[in-house]
């Protein structure tokens, strides 16, 4: 009998052994596809798997790929979520706590990345990649790479620095951007450096970071931008004005170079810019306005009427119309689009004025006299003496 008992025991461990085992494979599986519909980025189905496998067997590498999988799909409260999952199943799992710490960094938490990247700095002797960080090509051209936070040690450095800076001291984040500038002389970082020598009134400190992001990477939108902030000299090179990524860069330019009164360079970056973007409303509004300036109406009119069709709600396209019209001396068009303008918006001093001398050009003295008055009720000081001059 006990000989039967202990054979019935054996087979029932071994039973529940097997069982176990193909429980633990069939997690397994499901988390290797889902790892694989992660890399195609099919995220539903990356989920549904992924989730599947905790059910049968939860592993931080599964509750990582969560995380990863909810960020993705731009769910990044739900992959905090994760992520904590996978620190209690490993408390060392090094890249979960990277990719909270970064969560935390853009949704207004520094004070906690700060802490997770400090962790992660401080701890000495990974060697061993355990989950897995994909740094996905959206292009498609490149292969994915599959990076560890081994290999970003100069990012964590470069992020408690943007923790540190967003919590006002200054000070450490300068220094956590010399350490990442040690280790990988990036124009992310440099650029980081140098508007944070703006901050601390270094001008000369950010010039020289800048200028050299753009020796380093001479197609940097964002390093060119910024110098041209800094520095009103800059110019931007003509082999540049063509790039799609630089309408910001163009645009600055081109709105510095209209209040100097250089409206041929102001029109030339608006040129370009609508060149590379044709479906910006605001570069023709600005174009439109230049040509106001240079008296060239009926094209400032062509600009503003296409500014008008990508977006309709824009209204200041009604008073410029009026005010390229009224330097044509078309005063009847003029005080047309100024009515129209009124209808959306009746509280703009300045538009009434304008209006005001339509009416006066037309002779329509009571028409004009309301116009001022109203005019004069929203602040226009020229009202006033109008007003004293033809409504008595």
């Amino acid at each position: 009998m006990l000989r039967n008992y202990v054979l019935w025991l054996g087979l029932f461990l071994v039973t529940v052994s097997v069982q176990a085992q193909s429980k633990y494979q069939r997690a397994e599986e499901l988390y290797e596809q889902a790892q694989q519909a992660y890399r195609t980025r099919n995220y539903n189905e990356a989920l549904d798997l992924v989730n599947r496998s905790m059910q049968l067997t939860p592993t931080a590498n599964a509750a990582y790929l969560s995380g990863l999988v909810h960020e993705a799909m731009g769910r990044d409260l739900r992959a905090v979520s994760s992520y904590e999952a996978t620190l209690k199943l490993d408390p060392r799992y090094d890249e979960a706590i990277f990719q909270k710490a970064i969560i935390y960094l853009n949704y207004g938490d520094p004070a906690q990345a700060h802490a997770d990247l400090s962790v992660l700095i401080n701890t000495e002797g990974v060697t061993q990649t355990r989950g897995v960080y994909f740094e996905v090509d959206p292009s498609g051209q490149e292969q994915n790479q599959i990076l560890s936070v081994n290999n970003l040690r100069s990012k964590l450095f470069h992020y408690r620095g943007q923790a540190s800076e967003k919590l006002g001291e200054y000070d450490a984040a300068l220094a956590d951007y010399n350490e990442a500038l040690r280790m990988d002389t990036l124009t992310a970082y440099l650029i980081s450096r140098a508007l944070l020598h703006e901050k601390m009134n270094n001008q000369e400190g950010a010039l020289a970071d800048l200028k050299l992001a753009i020796a380093i990477d001479r197609g940097n939108q964002l390093a060119w931008y910024n110098l041209a902030l800094l520095d009103p000299s800059v110019a931007l090179p003509d082999d540049l004005l063509g790039e799609e990524s630089f309408g910001p860069t163009l645009s600055l330019l081109a709105s510095r170079a209209m209040s100097e009164g250089n409206y041929i360079l102001a029109k030339k970056y608006f040129d370009r810019s609508i060149e590379n973007d044709d479906a910006d409303a605001l570069s023709y509004i600005n174009r439109g306005r230049i040509l106001l300036k240079m008296n060239q109406f009926v094209p400032a009119r062509a600009d503003f009427n296409e500014a008008s069709r990508l977006e309709p709600g824009r209204i200041e396209i009604y008073y410029l119309i009026g005010n390229s019209y009224f330097y044509e001396k078309n005063f009847e068009r003029a005080a047309a689009y100024y009515n129209q303008y009124l209808t959306a918006d009746p509280t703009n001093g300045m538009v009434w004025y304008n209006g005001a001398m339509s009416y006066l050009e037309m002779d329509n003295a009571e028409e004009a006299c309301h116009y001022l008055q109203r005019a004069n009720t929203l602040g226009m000081l020229q009202a006033e003496k109008v007003l004293k001059k033809y409504c008595r």
